[in-house]
């Protein structure tokens, strides 16, 4: 039960391209000192736009309860619309005890797929594989979705209460950082490297208010029996690089492909 709420919550996000499809460009005579958030973003938006190719290793922390559900993941992206995301889930940030396997969501020249525990399926297109890759791991679609400037679609919109926080460091990168909320309540914080202008973190803040409006809808004798926990998740990109030049083979998936 606790899995399928955050699946219901994670997957509110799907469609967001969160705060970079509202953010004004930024004025060319400002400094880094005076950059708004929303300058900022509009900064981030446009170097990403600029990229011929991009790839990461990362981390996701998903804490809920106590207990965490960490995911290993790399992703993979080049113009015009090839991308692999691949990634792993455990238990425990030790990354022992159960896990999933390997999975992952790509497009490497003959259409738009996705793996989980359940098997592969073609997807429809590259709006839904990454709807289904945010819900199944645990939000992973964010930079690709940025990447390829891709729109939301009937999901939450872009953040509100928009605001740069004092700069900050991930790792030995020095940041900007920049918060603001979902219109669906939850709490979201980006680090930005000043060097390179791409996201190094995101933190997402989930009540246990915001858990039980996502399950509306549900017969209201079940929503009362549930016992309601918000959760909190920290992902980070490691290993960045870019423009560097890839073939389609570089989009096949590393691991076993089996029908669901």
């Amino acid at each position: 039960m606790r899995h399928s709420r955050l699946k219901a919550i994670v997957g509110m996000n799907a469609g967001v391209l969160l705060l970079w499809t509202t953010c004004a460009a930024a004025s060319s005579g400002a400094s880094a000192g005076t950059l708004s958030a929303s300058q900022i973003c509009g900064i981030v938006r446009e170097n990403y736009a600029s990229l011929s190719s991009y790839s990461d290793q990362g981390r996701n922390i998903l804490t809920m309860d106590g207990a965490d559900i960490d995911t290993e993941f790399t992703t993979t992206l080049a113009r015009t619309g090839y991308y692999r995301i691949e990634w792993e889930q455990f238990k425990d940030p030790a990354g022992a005890g159960d896990n999933s396997g390997i999975n992952g969501a790509w497009e490497s020249g003959s259409g738009d797929y996705i793996q989980t525990e359940r098997g592969m399926r073609r997807q429809d297109n590259r709006d839904l594989a990454f709807y289904n890759l945010a819900s199944r791991a645990r939000g992973l679609a964010t930079v690709p979705r940025i990447f390829f400037g891709m729109h939301e679609s009937a999901q939450p919109g872009a953040l509100i209460a928009l605001q740069r926080l004092a700069d900050s460091k991930v790792g030995a990168t020095d940041c900007y950082q920049i918060t603001g909320q979902t219109r669906s309540g939850q709490t979201k914080t980006f680090w930005i490297g000043k060097q390179d202008l791409l996201i190094h973190q995101i933190r997402t803040e989930v009540s246990p208010d915001i858990v039980r409006g996502a399950l509306e809808g549900m017969p209201a004798q079940t929503v009362e029996q549930m016992e309601f926990h918000g959760f909190s998740s920290l992902e980070t990109y490691t290993n960045i690089v870019v423009n560097k030049k890839f073939s389609p083979s570089d989009f096949v998936p590393s691991f076993p492909l089996y029908e669901q």
